[in-house]
C-alpha cells in the first residue's frame, strides 16, 4: 500500500488543480471552517489509533502478542482515513484553494502545503507505532545475539519517523513533485494549451517538453535516491564479487553496488535507474547480517532478473497502455449513452477519473504481480542453469533444482519474518508472500526454458505496445 501514498497525495492536487472540486448543496464553507473540516478528522483518527497502539505496546509487555496482528490492521485502517479525508477536503471543500491563500506561488508549493495535515497525520501514526516497533526489533536482536549474528540497537523514536518519512513518502514524492513544477514552468513560459489563440501543435509542443521534462527527472532520480537514503559503496568482499560475478553473466550493467546502511531497520535489496550510467543496485545492512549467502544470492537473482528482463519498460508501457485502454473504454461508453458523463463538469470530471482508477489500478496490479513473478522465477533459473555459487547445488540437466526454489522461497519467507509480515498479507504490487512461494515450488523439475510466466510477461508487453498504437492512430485520427 505504501507506494500508493505519495501517488494518492499528488493526483488529488492534480485533480483539485484541474477544477475537479464538487460543489457541495448549501452555502460555500468559510475558510475557517474547511481549515477546522480539513484538521479535526486527521487529529481523531490519530489520537484514537495512538490510544489503540498504547494499549497493544503494554499488552505484549504482557506477553500477550495475539493482538499484533490487529495493531497492524488498526494502523493500515487509520492510513486509509487519513488519506481518504484528505482527498475528500481537496474536492469536496477546497483545500487547495486554502492552502493558495497561504502560499500564493507555484503549484509544488501549494501542494507541500496542500499535503501538510495529511503528512503530519502519517508522522504521527509512525510516532505511536515505534513502541511496537521498538519491542519487535528488541525481541530480533535478541534472537540474532543468540544465534551468533550482528545486532543493532533500535534507532532513536525521531530517527525511526524520519526513516520512514523518506523510505515511503519522499522518495517517491520528491521526483513526482519536481516534475509538477518543471511543467508548471513549461507551462508559465508558454501560452496555455488551447487558450489565447494556441493551436493544437502548440499543445502537442507543451506535451512533448513535459514528456522530455518528465522523463529527464525519472532519468535522474537514482542520484537524488542517493543521497536521500544515504547510499554508500558496498566495499570489496565476497558479497559484491558474487554480484559483479552474476551482472557480468548476464550482461547487466551498473554505475555502482551501494550498501544502505538502515541500522538493521529494512531487510531488502532493490535496482534503481533507466540506464546503466545511472542505476545502482543496492542491498541493505540487515540483509547481508541475517540472511545465509544462498538467500542473499537469491535475492541479489531476483533483482538482477528485474533488469535482465526489462522490468521497467515493461511496467511503464503496460501502465500508459492500460491508461489508454481505460481512456478508450470510458470514451466508447460515451459513444454508445451520449447522456453518460457529457456534461463536463465537475462531477463529470471526478466521475471519469473514478473510472479511469478502477480500471486502472486492479489492472497495473496484477501486471505488477505478474512481473514480480518473473523476477522470482529468474533468480531459481539462474543458479539452476549456473549451479557454481554455493557447494550446496549439483546439476540438474538445465531444468529447476530443489536447491535454488528452497534458496528464493527461504529468502522471502524470512524476510517477511524479520518485518512481521503475515505470509498471506496480501500485496497490491508484489503478491501475497504465500502465494509466491507455493508457485516457486511448482517451478521444481521444470525447464528452465519456456516457462509459463516468461510468455505472459512477452505477451503483456507486446499487448502494450499494440494497444498504443491503436492509441495514436485513434488520436491522429481526431487531430486531423
Amino acid at each position: 500500500m505504501l507506494p500508493l501514498i505519495p501517488i494518492l497525495l499528488v493526483m488529488a492536487v492534480l485533480a483539485a488543480d484541474a477544477g475537479m472540486v464538487l460543489e457541495l448543496p448549501g452555502p460555500e464553507p468559510g475558510t475557517g471552517l474547511v481549515v477546522l473540516l480539513t484538521l479535526l478528522p486527521t487529529i481523531l483518527v490519530v489520537l484514537v489509533a495512538g490510544t489503540w497502539l498504547s494499549r497493544v505496546d503494554r499488552s505484549i509487555a504482557q506477553g500477550r502478542c495475539r493482538s499484533l496482528e490487529g495493531a497492524h490492521r488498526v494502523r493500515t485502517g487509520a492510513t486509509w482515513l487519513i488519506l481518504f479525508n484528505y482527498l475528500a477536503a481537496m474536492l469536496l471543500l477546497g483545500w487547495l484553494d486554502v492552502s493558495r491563500l497561504i502560499s500564493e506561488s507555484w503549484l509544488i508549493l501549494e501542494a507541500l502545503v496542500a499535503m501538510g495535515p495529511a503528512v503530519l497525520g502519517l508522522l504521527a501514526l509512525w510516532w505511536s507505532w515505534y513502541p511496537i516497533e521498538r519491542r519487535l526489533r528488541d525481541a530480533r536482536m535478541l534472537r540474532q545475539v543468540e544465534e551468533g549474528l550482528p545486532g543493532h540497537a533500535a534507532p532513536g523514536r525521531c530517527a525511526y519517523v524520519l526513516a520512514q518519512l523518506r523510505i515511503n513518502i519522499l522518495l517517491l514524492l520528491v521526483p513526482m513533485l519536481l516534475i509538477i513544477g518543471a511543467v508548471d514552468w513549461i507551462e508559465m513560459g508558454m501560452e496555455a494549451p488551447g487558450e489565447g489563440g494556441a493551436s493544437t501543435w502548440d499543445g502537442l509542443l507543451f506535451g512533448i517538453l513535459a514528456f522530455v521534462v518528465a522523463m529527464g527527472i525519472l532519468v535522474l532520480t537514482p542520484l537524488l535516491a542517493r543521497s536521500l537514503l544515504g547510499l554508500r559503496p558496498m566495499p570489496p568482499g565476497e558479497v559484491r564479487d558474487d554480484m559483479e560475478r552474476i551482472c557480468t553473466r548476464h550482461g547487466v550493467r551498473v554505475r555502482q553496488i551501494m550498501l544502505w546502511r538502515t541500522g538493521g531497520m529494512v531487510v531488502n535489496a532493490a535496482v534503481m535507474g533507466f540506464i546503466p550510467r545511472i542505476r545502482y543496485l543496492l542491498l541493505t545492512d540487515a540483509l547481508l547480517e541475517q540472511l545465509p549467502r544462498r538467500h542473499v544470492l537469491a535475492v541479489m537473482g531476483h533483482e538482477v532478473g528485474h533488469v535482465r528482463r526489462r522490468h521497467m519498460l515493461t511496467l511503464f508501457l503496460s501502465l500508459f497502455a492500460i491508461v489508454a485502454m481505460a481512456e478508450l473504454a470510458i470514451s466508447g461508453a460515451k459513444g454508445l449513452w451520449p447522456w453518460f458523463l457529457a456534461g463536463g463538469t465537475a462531477e463529470d470530471d471526478l466521475l471519469h477519473l473514478a473510472l479511469g482508477l478502477l480500471i486502472v489500478l486492479p489492472c497495473f496490479g496484477w501486471v505488477s504481480r505478474r512481473i514480480e513473478r518473473q523476477a522470482d522465477t529468474f533468480a531459481v533459473q539462474d543458479p539452476s542453469m549456473h549451479p557454481d555459487q554455493t557447494t550446496e547445488e549439483t546439476t540438474h540437466g538445465n531444468r529447476i533444482s530443489p536447491e535454488a526454489v528452497d534458496a528464493m522461497a527461504g529468502s522471502l519467507e524470512l524476510i517477511a519474518s524479520l518485518h512481521g509480515i503475515q505470509p498471506r498479507r496480501r500485496s497490491w504490487r508484489h503478491g501475497a508472500i504465500a502465494w509466491r512461494c507455493n508457485y516457486l515450488r511448482t517451478l521444481v523439475g521444470r525447464p528452465c526454458e519456456g516457462l509459463v510466466i516468461d510468455r505472459t510477461i512477452r505477451r503483456i508487453l507486446r499487448g502494450s505496445v499494440v494497444v498504443l498504437l491503436v492509441a495514436v492512430v485513434i488520436q491522429a485520427g481526431f487531430l486531423s
